[in-house]
């Protein structure tokens, strides 16, 4: 099924919220082991609004991993006021609600309401899954696969901590520096991890190096190699 993409009101976005959480409880009672799209609400008029300028979207679309994702959402926005709608939790919650079997539940089981819901309180927005993964694409485009290779549902620590680090949102050469050295590219959609977490030098140990090295540099306009180059020895195997 296609569907032109809309955005919640408050109504629909209070809904959804209430939709996500009992869904969280049939899965924790395990009611539920599988998930549908919630076309009660986004197909409502009710409680969605026209997005002017927006494209059809395939329901039924499978992605393989977040960057399949978040290229195909970006390509389907590219027209509308992403000045207007880039912060509109509505567009964003009804995205979610659209594909919501490809975010619910998490890997590991994860049901936390934050990763699928934008509240009011746009400090947590990092958490939402379909905002976050667009942004990144958004931002760094066929350089962010690094950051999405992994599934839509998968909330990761890595980029958790990537998300909540300014340092890695705001330069090309830094995402370029930690493809380098954190990522093996297989295809242009895909890839695999190239370090194992707690080793010396691991993507924690990269990030903060990062905060060592703009203490007197100013790193968002340096290079991957200029980033690369000025890594102290804890970094010399990779």
């Amino acid at each position: 099924m296609k569907l032109k993409i809309r955005s919640f009101n408050d109504e629909g976005n209070l809904k959804f919220k209430k939709f996500v959480i009992e869904k969280k409880k049939e899965f924790k009672s395990k009611k539920t082991k599988t998930f549908k799209v919630p076309f009660h609400l986004i197909k409502d008029k009710k409680l969605t609004n026209e997005v002017k300028d927006s494209m059809e979207i395939d329901l039924d679309k499978k992605f393989n991993n977040s960057y399949e994702y978040a290229s195909y959402l970006n390509e389907k926005i590219l027209n509308i006021d992403l000045k207007k709608y880039r912060w509109d939790r509505g567009l964003f919650n009804w995205v979610s609600a659209a594909y919501f079997p490809s975010f619910f539940p998490g890997i590991r089981s994860g049901t936390d309401e934050k990763n699928r819901y934008l509240s009011e309180e746009k400090g947590k927005w990092r958490r939402q899954l379909a905002r976050t993964l667009w942004e990144i694409y958004y931002v760094y485009k066929e350089d962010s696969l690094c950051l999405l290779y992994k599934p839509t549902n998968n909330y990761s620590d890595e980029l958790e901590t990537i998300s909540k680090s300014p340092i890695m949102f705001s330069s090309k050469g830094v995402v370029q520096a930690y493809s380098e050295l954190y990522f093996k590219k297989k295809s242009s959609t895909s890839g695999e991890q190239a370090y194992k977490r707690g080793e010396v030098g691991d993507f924690r140990d990269f990030i903060e190096e990062l905060y060592q090295i703009e203490l007197n540099l100013d790193i968002y306009r340096m290079s991957k190699d200029q980033i690369i180059n000025k890594l102290n020895d804890k970094f010399a195997k990779k």
